[in-house]
This record gives structure tokens, C-alpha cells and sequence, in this order.
């Protein structure tokens, strides 16, 4: 079978492939904790604009006095 590709040529097997496993979790795990912490923060910078806005108090337009 020259050439033919066989199944689990990449795999390592045993020992290593339980610590190929945990590592890939790990950076499953760590991929969706960036994107948490990014969603929180941008909700959070929405949630203070949103109360700046609403906290504000409208200008009056001031009437000089001669």
C-alpha cells in the first residue's frame, strides 16, 4: 500500500495523545474565556454609555444679559 494514507498517521497514541487531548481542551477552554470576558467588557462599556447619556442634563440655552 504505497502512497495509500493510513488511519491515525498523526495520531501519537497512549500517554501522548491523552495530553494532546487535555491541551486541546485547555485552549478550547481559553479561547471561550477571551471571547467572554471581550463579550462582558463590550456590554458593559454599552451599558455605562447608555447611563452617561441618560444621566446628562440637557443644556439650557443661556440668554446674556446686557
Amino acid at each position: 500500500m504505497k502512497g495509500a494514507i493510513q488511519m491515525g498517521d498523526r495520531d501519537n497514541g497512549g500517554f501522548f495523545g491523552v495530553i494532546e487531548a487535555v491541551l486541546a481542551i485547555i485552549g478550547a477552554l481559553t479561547v471561550m474565556g477571551v471571547l467572554a470576558v471581550a463579550a462582558s467588557v463590550l456590554a458593559w462599556e454599552m451599558e455605562l454609555r447608555k447611563s452617561e447619556e441618560e444621566s446628562a442634563l440637557p443644556e439650557t440655552p443661556t440668554v446674556p444679559t446686557a
